[in-house]
């Protein structure tokens, strides 16, 4: 590759990256290009994960506490040979083992077999994810003896600027206690590394879900929405929002049964700040999230409140039921040009029928106007709730029993004819009890 790094760094280069082959002025434009290339800190996290992992392999076997170990035969003593002058007592010296080495740079030798390393009172026993600005690693709490969540800055990031943004996202977060909120146990730096401990959740995010099961069933749709809602609540009454809402930082904790999902927890506060205050960690017009899941004020630099979380989440509750990432496009401009100019992702072609509540729901949330979305995250749950006790204004869901269900709108088709066969069922209805309250009447007397 050239010297000049306005296209993207060959393996190759980001390879002599790592290990530091690259000569200082051609490794400074690959360190720039890796600040704004989202695409090549993935490759280079890749390539560091794959370095970690045969360092590791070169270790011990994999540390497994809860698993038991086969007996081992012990070898008979040898006789203890006899004091004297013609039987000396030999000095037996012992070998040292050979120090465990970390799997990464950054990190301490391990302490237990199997485990990757150290960094401060952590022992690091294996990546469990990456993000845009950090590894994250399953880690036990050596001094309180509790596994955690160990987030850790990149290494290839490791400068003033993202320094102050990691900070920024642990202090943001440590300030949220909801339990639809990912818990923050500790920040700290050791040896110049940035990390943040939080709670260690069992499940998987909703982006691994979908890409599994594809979408999932309306009553489920609604009930993680609420939820959703309620830690966006919490955060935009401490006056922030989250500016990046997307299945991949929402994680669905496992409950006790298999397949049961127990609660959401919002995750990565890395991109939010304060309502009404400029980000002078973010350069003025830059864009910031992921385009898929942008409000267009987002896309257009515009002053943001909390209604930018709330379009979010309309692009999530769309997945979540067609299965389809919204404003699916070939590139990121022609995605952020369908944001600005399509009112609503196509709900066409689905290959499932979609009720009237979840159609209303996401027309909602994805107005392109702030003003016509819910104002507020309390709202999304109020509506939500109105639906499924039936007192929302859409005459389908009036009549809530066991006897009836919620009319089906096939996609394309009218509300007006299937709101006008349901008034005829509920008038058929009323004149059947009337009939039968008559009768009873006319019996009675």
């Amino acid at each position: 590759m050239s010297e000049s790094v306005s296209s993207c760094p060959t393996q190759d280069d980001l390879a002599g990256y790592l290990g530091n082959s690259l000569n200082g002025d051609f490794a400074g434009k690959v360190k720039e290009h890796l600040k704004a290339c989202g695409k090549c800190r993935n490759s280079l996290t890749s390539l560091l994960k794959v370095k970690g992992e045969k360092q590791a392999a070169q270790l011990s076997p994999a540390f497994s506490p809860a698993l038991p170990t086969a007996p081992v035969a012990t070898p008979p003593a040898a006789p203890i040979p006899r004091t004297g002058t013609n039987n000396p007592i030999p000095s037996f010296q012992v070998k040292p083992k050979k120090p465990l080495a970390p799997a990464y740079e950054f990190l301490d030798p391990p302490t237990q077999e199997g485990s990757l390393g150290v960094l401060g009172n952590y022992e690091l026993i294996k990546v469990l994810g990456e993000g845009g600005m950090g590894i994250v690693f399953e880690a036990i709490d050596r001094e309180l003896n509790r596994r955690v969540a160990l987030k850790v800055l990149r290494p290839e990031l490791a400068d003033e600027i993202y320094r102050k943004r990691f900070a920024r996202e642990a202090k943001i977060a440590g300030g949220l206690h909801d339990e639809n909120i990912c818990t923050i146990y500790h920040v700290g730096q050791y040896k110049d590394v940035p990390f943040l401990a939080m709670e260690y959740l069992q499940g998987e995010n909703l982006e691994d879900y979908l890409k599994r099961e594809g979408f999932m069933p309306v009553p489920l749709v609604f009930r993680l929405t609420k939820e959703m809602a309620r830690g966006l609540d919490a955060a935009h009454k401490q006056n922030l929002i989250h500016r990046d809402i997307k299945p991949a930082n929402i994680w669905l904790e496992k409950g006790n049964f298999p397949g049961e999902i127990k609660r959401v927890k919002i995750l990565d506060f890395g991109l939010a700040r304060a309502i009404g205050q400029e980000n002078q960690l973010t350069a003025q017009g830059m864009i910031v999230g992921t385009p898929n899941y942008m409000a267009p004020e987002q896309i257009e630099g515009s002053p943001l409140d909390s209604r930018a979380d709330l379009f979010s989440l309309g692009c999530v509750v769309y997945r979540m039921l067609s299965g389809k990432i919204p404003f699916d496009k070939e590139n990121t401009l022609a995605v952020l040009q369908a944001v600005l100019e399509v009112e609503i992702p196509s709900l066409e072609n689905m290959e499932r029928q979609m009720p009237q509540s979840a159609l209303t729901l996401l027309t909602k949330l994805l107005a392109r106007d702030p003003n016509q979305r819910p104002s507020n995250a309390q709202e999304v749950i109020e509506i939500i709730i109105a639906f499924e006790q039936g007192t929302g204004s859409e005459n389908f869901n009036v009549l809530k029993s066991i006897l009836f269900k919620a009319p089906i709108i096939p996609p394309g088709k009218s509300v007006k004819k299937s709101s006008g066969i349901l008034f005829g069922i509920i008038a058929l209805i009323a004149a059947l009890v009337f009939g039968i309250f008559i009768g009873l009447a006319k019996l009675l007397n």
